[in-house]
């Protein structure tokens, strides 16, 4: 009688452990469920604002290559916007490469999304200003009202005003150093941003972020700096890296420089320059330029 009651008490703690066992994997199971189920929810979320921004894309390079057609028929500048259609065609295949969900690229590309409708109600404007010219143009011509210093004075009317809208687009284009800091490096590697002593150094380094900028194209750009010393001179030495460019057919001097291609992704660049020598007392600039215009300016004093 006693080993029938073990044996029934073996069996009732056998049926507990399964149990229990079965409750264990079933909620690992469902909890496993759960974080698939979830993960499959951000892909889809992230697939539909992905499948949008594509067709906002593709919309707005129809219709951006809708206002090529008509801007030039008009006579008006295209080549800057053909630049533009190509980036937003590399903008758009690489968004339909990237399968895995990535919130940093869906957020960058809906701003600059923003950007490109913004620029084509602007489009819009330029091309009903060109319809006007032109249909005032065929009038007048169609009858005989105006003589040829008229006709003249209108065409350069109009120029001016293309000019200007070209000259709108290039300076949205352009790019802004932002966090510009200036540190002197000792002899032993130490950085110490701000002033210096003029026995403290003969080494500077110089860091800045390249400001967002949702208009520009992803395109190379060199980027320069000039160290102007208190009297006014860019500090200039060929074996260590300075060199010369050309602006309005004027020479001028960069002390250091490096080349990039500007993504829109705020990148932060450093230049590190060995003057080799020991600073003059005085007050110092540091130009950052873009190709050949400015990006920003810093400043420091060598005591």
């Amino acid at each position: 009688m006693s080993e029938d009651k073990t044996k029934r008490n073996r069996d009732i703690i056998r049926i507990i452990l399964i149990a229990v066992l079965a409750i264990v994997v079933t909620g690992a199971i469902l909890k496993i469920n759960e974080g698939v189920k979830e993960r499959e929810a951000i892909q889809a979320e992230y697939d539909a604002t992905r499948a949008n921004l594509t067709s906002k894309l593709d919309s707005i390079s129809i219709e951006l290559n809708g206002k090529i057609l008509e801007i030039s028929d008009l006579g008006g500048d295209i080549d800057s916007l053909i630049i533009l259609k190509d980036s937003i065609t590399s903008e758009r295949d690489q968004l339909q490469r990237t399968r895995r969900a990535n919130k940093a690229l869906i957020q960058r590309l809906d701003k600059k999304v923003n950007g490109y409708e913004e620029l084509l109600l602007a489009k819009d404007v330029e091309i009903a200003d060109l319809k006007r010219i032109n249909d005032e143009l065929l009038e007048e011509n169609n009858e005989l009202k105006i003589d040829k210093n008229e006709l003249n004075e209108t065409i350069t009317a109009a120029a001016e005003r293309e000019r200007q809208y070209q000259q709108k687009i290039s300076l949205a284009a352009k790019h802004r150093a932002e966090n510009i800091k200036i540190f002197n490096i000792n002899s032993r590697g130490r950085e110490k941003e701000g002033n210096f002593r003029k026995r403290q150094a003969q080494k500077i380094k110089v860091t800045f972020n390249i400001a967002e900028n949702d208009v520009a194209p992803v395109a190379g750009h060199k980027i320069m700096i000039q160290l102007v010393d208190p009297s006014g001179n860019v500090i200039f030495d060929v074996a260590r890296g300075s060199g010369s460019f050309k602006v309005d057919g004027k020479e001028q001097f960069y002390t250091a420089m490096q080349e990039i291609v500007f993504d829109n992704s705020k990148q932060e660049l450093s230049f590190v320059y060995d003057k080799g020598s020991q600073f003059d007392t005085g007050d110092y600039k540091v130009i950052i330029l873009a190709d050949t215009y400015e990006m920003g300016i810093g400043t420091f004093n060598v005591r």
